[in-house]
């Protein structure tokens, strides 16, 4: 007969591969590994002008070299690494290292060049100097080359578009064993905006680091949820917003910018952890108190196990709680995932949605 850590091993199961599975789409977006193609295809007009005299310099092989010279549908610079082309545009970092199926700790340790910086969305402003432009490309290059060679010369652009992308694949999976709390709040803050723009409250969303408020625009909702952890605020049309932050994790904000309410997600999925878990989040709902005594205190959390359960239940300085699991197992707003969203809204003074 199950017992209740049996059931608890399950829910934390299921909630580790669900989290797992917006975790590698949140990424995947984040990296912009579909966009690394299109860099390169940019360059096709002015291939011609980039010489290649001393390929085998920057590490290029001879035989693979000339299959992609002579090759029917790919272009040498599709396949390898032209310093200049580097240094003119850093990004393309990205695209050769997951070409050469490198992970960026593998490119950093082998070259000594810390490549992740390149790699980022700023990453094209960043200059890259001259030796390390050569270091990376010869690195990259010898990689590509015995690719090359090991597909007897036959490579295509498809298998290509694959060794991009189940590199990135692979560093995506090595990022998520730490990620796993990261990633729970990403999705509360993900159901809290969807649930905005389906109510139609959705004015705008503010983002980290001072740019510029982004007006909500229909069209570009799917990429804004993909690339959630860019937003420091949910702004809503009748003048109250949600910050997202940490410590606490959200806080609902009204029209005065008071807090009226914090929310603290811990979506750890080992049950051992869940005391250690509940001791954060209370600490954390203290220290709101302590400003805004009125706050009310929303603590969603996975693997309560009883011992937890009971704490909260008993503890003054949570309002309510919601467990997590409960709320993403549920197709579409039902349930506790309907509650929680409907609190929230409340709290923010929007109507029931109809």
């Amino acid at each position: 007969m199950p017992t209740d850590d049996d059931a608890l091993l399950k829910e934390a199961n299921r909630l580790n591969y669900r989290l797992r599975s917006t975790f590698f789409y949140r990424k995947l977006k984040e990296f912009g590994a579909l966009a690394l193609p299109g860099l390169v295809a940019d360059l096709s007009p002015t291939s011609p002008l980039y010489n290649w005299d001393h390929f085998a310099e920057w590490g290029i092989g001879q035989d693979a070299f000339r299959a992609i010279q002579n090759h029917a549908e790919l272009t040498l610079l599709q396949v390898f690494c032209h310093p200049r082309a580097l240094r003119e545009r850093p990004r393309l970092v990205a695209y050769y290292r997951n070409i050469a199926a490198l992970s960026q700790k593998g490119a950093r340790y082998l070259s000594g060049i810390d490549v992740k910086r390149f790699e980022s969305v700023g990453g094209q402003d960043i200059s890259l100097e001259e030796i390390s432009a050569l270091a990376l490309a010869r690195l990259f290059n010898e990689h590509i080359s015995l690719i090359v060679d090991s597909s007897l010369q036959t490579i295509t652009a498809d298998e290509l578009y694959g060794l991009l992308l189940a590199s990135t694949g692979a560093q995506i999976d090595g990022a998520w064993r730490n990620a796993i709390g990261e990633e729970a709040e990403k999705v509360v803050q993900r159901l809290l905006v969807k649930a905005a723009k389906e109510r139609d409250v959705l004015a705008a969303l503010a983002p980290r680091g001072g740019g510029p408020v982004e007006i909500y625009d229909q069209a570009r909702i799917e990429d804004q949820l993909g690339a959630i952890d860019r937003y420091r605020a949910m702004i809503l049309t009748n003048q109250t917003s949600a910050l997202f932050a940490s410590e606490p994790d959200i806080s609902l904000l009204n029209q005065d910018g008071k807090t009226i309410a914090v929310i603290e997600v811990k979506g750890g999925a080992d049950p051992a952890g869940a005391l250690e878990r509940y001791g954060a989040a209370k600490k954390s709902f203290e220290a709101a108190r302590h400003v805004s005594p009125s706050a009310q205190t929303i603590l969603v959390a996975s693997c309560i196990t009883a011992e937890v359960r009971a704490r909260i239940e008993a503890d003054s300085t949570i309002t309510v709680y919601y467990n997590l699991t409960e709320m993403l197992d549920e197709p579409g707003n039902t349930g506790t995932l309907a509650r929680f969203i409907g609190q929230v809204f409340a709290l923010l003074e929007i109507p029931p949605s109809n």
